[in-house]
């Protein structure tokens, strides 16, 4: 039997990462690879709480929250889920997250740009060396221009923010220096990374376009790892 595969899909808010994993998961099953989602943070699990009260806004603005004490905390949130991602591997099923440790680029942003090589390899030693998290085998990383996020941060909101915006969100300049690290690190490792700019077109490209760019990398996966 092939060894299942771990896929991350990454980018910042409103970027249809979601419903690309949802995509994911239904080709993978229809090709008869047994497969599970899990998306982070899990707002109701300890770690997951924490980080909620953080996005709300207890700890202070995103700006002014020391990074080191916020990306320990997403990190434990996806260590506490270790063992059932381990499971899942063990049973032969590949796993899909949506978001998982590049999300913490969120935080590595809040720096000038010419520390972001250090603080990037800070973050992967924390998680995958300090917290023994297990590394994807694949990332895909959908952009979307950050003033879109932006003008769209009103809708779909999820439970924990309580009819607004968190504090990412909220910040066009993070979302937009966010974007940019996204870029740094994916375009550093293609062997690991996709990077899908949905407005290569001149315009957001579709779900259904997204998709397409997906499933054609997807396909290479599979066709690989037989």
């Amino acid at each position: 039997m092939s060894k299942p595969l771990v896929i991350a899909v990454e980018g910042t808010d409103k970027a249809g990462k979601r419903t690309q994993v949802t995509k994911i998961i239904e080709y993978l099953r229809e090709k008869n690879i047994p497969s599970e989602m899990l998306d982070f943070p899990q707002y109701n699990s300890f770690w997951g709480k924490e980080v909620k009260k953080y996005l709300n806004g207890a700890y202070g603005d995103a700006r002014n929250t020391p990074p080191e004490l916020i990306m320990p905390l997403y990190a434990n949130d996806r260590r506490n889920h270790q063992e059932l991602i381990r499971g899942w591997l063990d049973a032969g099923k590949w796993v899909v997250f949506d978001r998982y440790t590049y999300s913490n680029l969120f935080s590595v942003a809040k720096y000038p740009e010419n520390m972001w090589d250090e603080k990037i390899a800070w973050l992967e030693e924390m998680e995958f060396e300090g917290s023994g998290l297990i590394r994807p085998d694949y990332n895909i990383y959908l952009y979307v221009d950050p003033n879109i996020a932006y003008e769209n941060r009103h809708m779909n909101m999820k439970d924990y923010q309580n009819g607004k915006p968190d504090i990412h969100e909220s910040d066009l300049k993070l979302l937009s220096d966010v974007s940019r690290c996204y870029h740094k690190v994916a375009t550093q490792d293609p062997k690991r990374w996709l990077v899908i700019d949905q407005m290569e077109p001149g315009y957001r490209m579709s779900i259904d376009e997204v998709w397409g760019k997906i499933r054609e990398r997807l396909d290479g996966l599979i066709t690989k790892n037989r």
